[in-house]
Formats: C-alpha cells, structure tokens, sequence
C-alpha cells in the first residue's frame, strides 16, 4: 500500500492481479473510450484483458477496502533492461484520488526490484493529467520506441530506473 494522500482512498492496494477478468476488462473499455472522445476518428489499438493474459506482461490492480477495482496498469517486458507502461487507467468516477499516482509508484518500484534500467511508455498529446504526472515522477520526452512510429496524437516518454 501506498502512503495516504489527501483526498486519497481509504485502504487502497495495488498489486499485480490476472489479467483475464472482468474488472480488467471493465477498466481497459473505459480506457478505451476515453481514447475515443480525446481522440474520435483517430487510429486507436483496442485491447482486451485476454490480451493482457501473456507472460510477458504484469497487470496490476488497483483496489480500495472494499475490493472495488479502480484503476489498472500493465508492465510489457521488452528486453532484460526495459519495460513499456501500458494502458494505465483510472476509473474517471475516482479520478484525483492519488489512484493513478499509487499505481506508477508500485508499478516503478517493481520494476525497480526486477533489476529493470528504464521503462518506456507511449501518450497521446490530449492526455494532458497523464502527461503531468509521469513527468511528477521523472518521465522525459523521447522518441518512439519497439513497434512505435510517430504520429501526430503520440508522445513518448522514458524514465530511468
């Protein structure tokens, strides 16, 4: 757990979890369809929590005391040294409550505790509070990355371990 912050929920855990099932299927559509109104018309790779369920990818959960799943995120590796953040999402209905912010930090130390030097993730432009608080935490612009190529709607950010 996470120190408290004001505002903060009460008992919040975040932990690794299965991908495939329904709280992370819940949270991946409503990524998706906060993608589709900051981005309608532009090319979006949906996902699904099956596509998540691969060796090669940690999903972690967010969760308050009463078990209720309020925010996700997955850590992809690519080689030995780096990962890619994907698909970090809050519930907007508990958006500003540090869920978001608890989840990079647990996300970061894990990585952090695997030995990982950086982890790498891609942003879009209009997800302006995501953008803020990966800098919060040391997040810098960089390239594109892996299978990543330059769009006008992408961003790319890295921060060393």
């Amino acid at each position: 757990m996470i120190g408290k912050q004001p505002g903060s929920v009460e008992g919040l855990s975040v932990r690794p979890e299965p991908a495939d099932q329904p709280d992370v299927q819940r949270l991946l559509d409503l990524s998706d369809a906060v993608a589709a109104s900051l981005y309608p018309g532009a090319l979006r790779q949906p996902l699904n929590a099956t596509g998540l369920a691969r060796e090669d990818i940690n999903v972690f959960l967010a969760r308050d005391a009463s078990g209720q799943a309020l925010g996700c995120a997955a850590l992809l590796d690519l080689s030995d040294s780096t990962a890619e953040l994907k698909r970090m999402i809050v519930d907007p209905d508990h958006a500003g409550r540090g869920i978001g912010r608890s989840l990079l930090l647990t996300i970061l130390q894990t990585a952090r505790g695997r030995g990982l030097r950086s982890v790498l993730l891609e942003v879009g432009i209009r997800n302006v509070e995501a953008r803020r608080l990966y800098e919060s935490v040391g997040f810098r612009d960089r390239g594109p990355f892996d299978r990543y190529q330059q769009t006008e709607i992408a961003t790319f950010m890295e921060i060393e371990l």
